[in-house]
């Protein structure tokens, strides 16, 4: 009967112990797991907006003062986008070209014949959101239209002289199997997936 007690004792001792080393030891429930993205960081107040146009179209805008370059900028703003059209339960979008009548270029994609049997998931070569600007010194806004013809900061200013910017974009949400001829449209979880540690939001 005492090597029983004994015996009890010793294995009761042996399994308290690891259960007191966890206790001990608690999980960070903020910690990342292995192999998770890291996030993006949440835009400052004021940085980024987003309008709704109607129930399945949306004005996304992004405001900042410190030009870092266009791709950088237009790729959050884009991936701003995915993000939305994910949130809306959406699988992917278009984007709607802002194209005015005195635009000289580029042309537009549906009379690419070079597209003809492309498939795309997407193409940030397609992703041309609208610009303006403001610079030291300057009163007014200069605005920029990728599809006026004119060069980025055609007007001579220094990038380096922006005081403050504002990129824009609108478009459709889409739900169901993507249209994968048509090279307006980006896959939203793809593009996130893209981005997701490429961008970070402008100041």
């Amino acid at each position: 009967m005492r090597h029983r007690t004994i015996f009890g004792f010793a294995v009761a001792t042996l399994c308290a112990v690891p259960l007191a080393s966890v206790a001990q030891t608690p999980v960070s429930a903020t910690a990342p797991a292995a192999g998770v993205l890291p996030m993006v960081p949440a835009a400052k107040p004021g940085v980024y907006s987003q309008q709704t146009v109607n129930p399945t179209r949306f004005r996304l805008t992004v405001t900042g003062k410190t030009f870092t370059s266009r791709e950088a900028i237009e790729k959050y703003l884009a991936y701003r986008a995915a993000e939305l059209t994910l949130a809306q339960k959406g699988t992917w979008f278009t984007l709607v070209e802002g194209r005015q009548k005195t635009d000289a270029g580029p042309e537009p994609v549906n009379d690419d014949p070079a597209r003809a049997g492309k498939r795309y998931s997407f193409r940030m070569a397609y992703w041309r959101p609208v610009w303006r600007y403001k610079s030291d010194g300057a009163a007014a806004w200069s605005t920029w239209s990728p599809f006026s013809g004119n060069a980025f900061f055609a007007d001579g200013k220094d990038p380096k002289t922006v005081t403050a910017f504002e990129v824009s974009a609108e478009i459709v949400v889409r739900k169901g199997i993507m249209d994968g001829a048509n090279p307006l449209g980006f896959e939203a979880s793809a593009l996130s997936d893209l981005l997701i540690n490429q961008v970070s939001p402008p100041e």
